[in-house]
């Protein structure tokens, strides 16, 4: 007999059409593997009993990258005279596309190769194989195949050609492959005059040179810019203070965290507290950041993570990193920090580097591969047993989330204004981009545009519908009314905080009735004003708004966000807590000289003056840090929050917890930051514990009047672990069903995910 397959999924540029034909070797079978657009396809001839065993055996011994979504079978006629097994060329099928794999880690047996004084590839810094190495950063079109990728302008040797035809062999059809012969140089060039020519001679003795030149140069304390898989990282001796300060000055960071790269899981030990989830995480083939408590160890320079206690470490993932990495360097922890100002997007071109990254490093290390499509690094929070998406990007990115029901038109969705991605929804998958970032720069918006296009152009798409935000000032809203309006399609608008809640229940595939408690700083709501505590009931196409933390005043919108102060002067008026307005009068006025503004922020409240009205919850906890003194200005999106969940938690990790107390009011709660006999850290986890108790209990209330059962947490706020943690038990104690993000961001890197799939089911308020 003769059966045809055809596969979908993750199923190219993962080592698939080898694997199908060393599975097939083991069996007396004839007939033919190849790629198209959307899939792999399979013909295979020989007894029903051979074909089933072989068909079998394929789809449990899947190559590590691969995905079967889909495997559908057909009978054929029985072909005459055919004696072997073969991977034949790719074929197009116009208008369908596969998959597109995310890049992974360098894997252990190139790993191997590259620490093998004998193996051609020793200390090669480009080392890889079918399972590991960049895959869509460097695919320019589909099928994926050697000249559809940023690759074709590296002629295979001979050695490296005889590998690649070779089916046997782990480089069997490996598109990246290359060596010291035949793939790209490295070099390293001074930042003041960027040397963006390649050099000329044998690759192995410049990149043998440029690795040796770029550790002294790191062990010397200066700073780096180094081109890596998905864009630039700028990096450098994260244990040296004056060398951390200088980057941070040079890069305009403020407090904002870097992330730190050791090169293996017990040098990250050293740093972080890391338990198995952490573990797990930091090891995946996503070798993404991961954001865990500092260690009793940790001895990194204090502008790392200035007033945090915890640190974001990763391991190597490039064979580059890996080399970096060694000799002087192999005890050294690394910054590693995109590659880009604040604000702007990540440097990916090495002309691109050259011309905004100069002023921040003191050398580049340029290498001549060129990156077609730029990925962010991806973070994940870890807490006691799993990790959580804080951005998803490298390693995960444009792999997509299914959706619970087909799109009927492709539909585009734009995010939103911080921490953007963007969305496309195709029949039954919503492609999500990798991060993009901030879009208040014409960089990033820029970046966006670029990005739109290559997600569009990879998929055939053309979109039918395009989806944004509430918000009338955001950018993303603009750009999505010019293409609406150039385009002649539909253009939807989705409130910020239905959008997070549609978010959570299509990654967590929930089509059943639930409340979702939407969480953040702030977002357009339907009623004009300022929106951020919100409880949601969802019923598959209506939304309602059941309920929502307690309004206050915010003075000068976006200037309240920058100085926290400012939020609990509006507490304080709105609530009547004249202390608070005491505590900070003191605080600003008298110790920080600020009267003047002082006084036109309390007269703004009194007359209601370039006042708006907000129930953010993000808010609260700005409010909370600034009337403690732990944080009264801010220099990066969440840093009051941070500090003080920093705050309660080293507390509780040196004292007896007590009985968490109940809270009567939001008031209430805020009533008792000022109760002066307590530490500090003690009424920051008193804060922490009770507002998830309140909004706990709301909830409960809430769900048994309307008989759900189902409830979810979403919204930036839900990355705060303490928070997360304490309101997630709350409720699974009463024997709720509560769902957390698992996939996709909490924040707003999961927004358009939530407004494509709002607009797929025509979702109202109701």
């Amino acid at each position: 007999m003769r059966r045809a397959y055809r596969l979908r999924g993750v199923v190219q540029g993962v080592g698939f059409r080898p694997h199908v034909a060393r599975v097939a070797s083991d069996f007396p079978i004839t007939g033919f593997v190849g790629n198209d657009d959307e899939s792999v396809f399979i013909e295979v001839q020989g007894s029903p009993q051979d074909i089933e065993d072989f068909i079998s055996k394929l789809l449990a011994t899947l190559p590590p990258l691969a995905q079967v979504l889909k495997c559908a079978a057909q009978e054929m006629p029985d072909i005459e005279g055919e004696h072997s097994f073969q991977i034949v060329k790719s074929r197009r099928r116009p208008g369908v596309r596969t998959l597109i794999p995310p890049d992974t880690a360098t894997c252990l047996d190139c790993q191997t190769d590259m620490a093998n004084p004998n193996n051609r590839r020793y200390h090669y810094p480009f080392t890889t194989c079918t399972n590991c190495g960049p895959r869509a950063t460097i695919m320019m079109n589909l099928p994926y195949d050697r000249d559809t990728t940023t690759m074709v302008k590296f002629p295979m040797c001979r050695a490296c050609h005889a590998e690649y035809t070779d089916p046997t062999n782990r480089r069997y059809h490996a598109q990246p492959i290359s060596c010291f012969d035949c793939g790209p140089v490295l070099w390293v060039s001074e930042a003041k005059k960027p040397d963006l020519r390649p050099p000329v001679g044998k690759r192995a003795p410049l990149i043998d040179a440029a690795l040796s030149q770029a550790r002294q140069r790191l062990s010397a304390g200066e700073i780096l810019a180094v081109k890596g898989i998905g864009g630039f990282h700028l990096m450098c001796d994260a244990r040296n203070e004056e060398t951390v300060a200088r980057l941070r000055k040079r890069k305009n960071r403020g407090d904002k965290p870097f992330a730190v790269m050791v090169g293996d899981i017990e040098a990250a030990r050293n740093l972080a507290q890391l338990n198995q989830a952490h573990v797990v995480a930091l090891t995946s083939r996503s070798r993404q950041i991961v954001i865990a408590p500092v260690s009793f160890d940790y001895h990194l320079a204090a502008s790392i993570a200035p007033g945090l206690s915890d640190i974001g470490v990763m391991l190597p993932y490039a064979p580059l990193h890996l080399e970096l990495l060694t000799a002087e360097c192999a005890e050294m922890a690394l910054v590693a920090t995109s590659g880009n100002l604040a604000g702007e997007p990540l440097c990916f071109t090495n002309e691109d580097a050259a011309s905004r990254l100069a002023k921040i490093a003191d050398a580049f290390v340029f290498h001549d591969r060129d990156i077609h499509l730029p990925m962010e690094d991806s973070v994940f929070l870890g807490n006691s047993k799993t990790t959580i998406p804080s951005r998803r990007s490298r390693g995960y990115a444009p792999l997509p989330v299914p959706l619970p029901r087909k799109a009927e038109v492709p539909t585009l969705a734009v995010g939103g204004e911080l921490k953007n991605t963007f969305c496309l929804a195709s029949k039954d998958l919503a492609h999500i981009s990798g991060h993009i970032g901030d879009m208040g720069t014409l960089a990033s918006q820029e970046a966006f545009d670029r990005a739109v296009t290559q997600m569009l152009n990879f998929q055939h798409a053309r979109p039918e519908r395009i989806v944004c935000d509430l918000h009338p000032a955001y950018l993303t809203t603009a750009w999505a009314s010019r293409f609406s309006a150039a385009k002649n399609i539909e253009l939807v608008q989705v409130q910020h905080h239905v959008a997070h809640a549609y978010s959570l229940l299509a990654e967590r595939d929930c089509q059943s009735r639930a409340l979702v408690v939407a969480v953040d700083g702030t977002g357009y709501g339907a009623d004009g004003t300022i929106w951020g505590g919100e409880i949601l009931e969802i019923a598959g196409e209506t939304w309602q708004r059941r309920a929502h933390l307690p309004s206050f005043s915010l003075v000068g919108g976006d200037r309240a966000v920058r100085y926290p102060w400012r939020v609990a002067l509006g507490i304080a008026h709105d609530w009547n807590l004249d202390w608070i307005a005491e505590v900070i009068s003191e605080e600003i006025g008298d110790r920080q000289g600020n009267t003047g503004e002082l006084e036109l922020v309390k007269s703004q409240l009194n007359s209601g003056f370039g006042v708006v009205s907000t129930t953010s919850c993000g808010r609260l906890f700005d409010a909370a840090a600034a009337i403690l003194g732990i944080c009264t200005s801010v220099s990066y999106e969440a840093q009051a929050a941070m500090q003080l969940e920093s705050a309660a938690t080293n507390w509780a990790h040196t004292n007896p917890l007590p009985r968490p107390k109940t809270f009567k009011s939001f008031r209430d709660l805020f009533e008792f930051l000022g109760e002066g006999e307590r530490e500090i850290g003690e009424r920051a986890w008193f804060f922490h514990v009770g507002l998830a108790g309140l909004l706990a209990n709301k909830t409960q209330e809430l769900a048994e009047e309307s008989q759900i059962s189902t409830v979810g947490l979403t919204g930036g706020v839900a990355l705060n672990r303490l928070f997360s943690t304490q309101f997630t038990h709350l409720l699974r104690k009463e024997g709720f069903k509560v769902l957390t993000h698992r996939t996709v961001p909490p924040n707003d890197g999961g927004l358009s995910l939530g407004q494509a799939w709002a607009t797929v089911l025509g979702a109202s308020e109701g």
